[in-house]
């Protein structure tokens, strides 16, 4: 707790125009200058996960390549919430990972040798499924 007031003094001395030189511990805050640091540290706390999840970008469309062993409609159930919506570029891993488990559930495990995406200028992403494909041989 009086590192917790500590921040709250230092920040708030910060702002009132004061400088780490100036800081008195024993000084008083004021109700306002301790909302007012606590409203700094949400705001930057906040900001803090933006930076975390990275970039937002814009989904007008998303293309996806190279699938053979599951029906559109699959397809069509885990791309649907992501069109026409802004989302965070680590949100695609979602996407990457929902196409895998609905291989998996089918019973095509290990049937991907390789999925991967590229985000296109005209806000359109492409994922690409690369399935493996096991020929019968008959002799």
């Amino acid at each position: 707790m009086f590192i917790v007031h500590v921040l709250i003094v230092i920040i708030c001395s910060l702002f009132s125009g004061g400088s780490l030189e100036t800081i008195c511990f024993a000084q008083e805050t004021s109700a306002s200058q301790i909302e007012r640091a606590q409203e700094t540290l949400e705001k930057e706390k906040v900001l803090r996960e933006r930076i975390e999840k990275g970039e937002k970008i814009f989904v007008r469309k998303i293309v996806i390549t190279g699938v053979t062993l599951i029906n559109e409609d699959q397809i069509k159930e885990i791309t649907l919430p992501f069109k026409n919506h802004w989302i965070f570029k680590d949100e695609i891993r979602l996407i990457l990972d929902s196409i895998v488990a609905v291989y998996q559930r089918n019973g095509y495990n290990g049937k991907i040798a390789d999925i991967s995406y590229q985000i296109r200028k005209n806000r359109i992403i492409e994922i690409e499924v690369e399935e493996i494909i096991v020929e019968n041989k008959t002799d």
